[in-house]
């Protein structure tokens, strides 16, 4: 939750709507003080896309796109592969490429 908070407050880093309930909780939640300064940032958006690929098919990926700043500005997406059998097909997509030349 505290990365949550993070990534919500990104745009509105002075604005004192954050800042008075941000150091009440630093004050009073030793955990939510432990969490806050681990400095992380969480989106609540995640989702799974299914793409294929011509060389080894399927492959599930969980996505996200943490704001890393206000909700109008830049973002992060990563996908990373989200089950063993997409985890397990990578290492084909090296082959067609090492069988040219």
């Amino acid at each position: 939750m505290a990365a949550e908070f993070r990534a919500s407050m990104a745009g509105y880093l002075a604005g004192p709507a954050w800042k008075v309930p941000l150091k009440r909780l630093r004050s009073v939640s030793p955990e939510f003080r432990a969490a806050w300064d681990r400095h992380e940032v969480v989106s609540a958006r995640s989702e799974r896309q299914q793409v294929r690929n011509a060389h080894v098919g399927p492959l599930t990926l969980g996505h996200t796109d943490p704001w890393v700043g206000p909700h109008t500005g830049p973002r992060m997406v990563t996908y990373v592969l989200a089950d063993e059998e997409s985890r397990a097909r990578p290492e084909r997509l090296q082959e067609p490429a090492s069988r040219t030349g």
